[in-house]
């Protein structure tokens, strides 16, 4: 009996130790290193309810953080403005953003 209970014993703490091992988070160097950055966005409140949910989604895609504002000072602190001109969308990069290369990865999501 002893013999029955020490295997079934040692199998639990094998399954364990598997099951364990499988939920462990993931080491930082294994997410993407621009992960958790954050991207601010100027959106005119007009344009909200059309672009919002695809910036969250190409956001949410990257693990990058989104602030996305419709207040006018936004439209020079914001790593990319997208405004309508004369009907068009239009999606423009600061060129001194220090995230320029995911807020055009946006853009580019906003555009297609």
């Amino acid at each position: 009996m002893r013999a029955i209970n020490a295997t079934v014993t040692g199998l639990l703490a094998s399954s364990v130790a598997v099951l364990g091992a499988g939920c462990r988070r993931s080491s930082p160097a294994s997410r993407p290193r621009d992960a958790g950055a954050t991207v601010t966005v100027y959106l005119p409140s007009s344009l909200a309810d059309r672009f919002l949910g695809v910036l969250q989604q190409a956001a949410a895609s990257h693990q990058w953080a989104l602030s996305v504002r419709t207040d006018s000072a936004a439209l020079a602190e914001a790593d990319l403005t997208i405004a309508d001109s004369a009907g068009r969308t239009v999606a423009r990069v600061r060129d001194t953003s220090p995230v320029a290369a995911l807020a055009q990865l946006l853009a580019n999501a906003v555009i297609r």
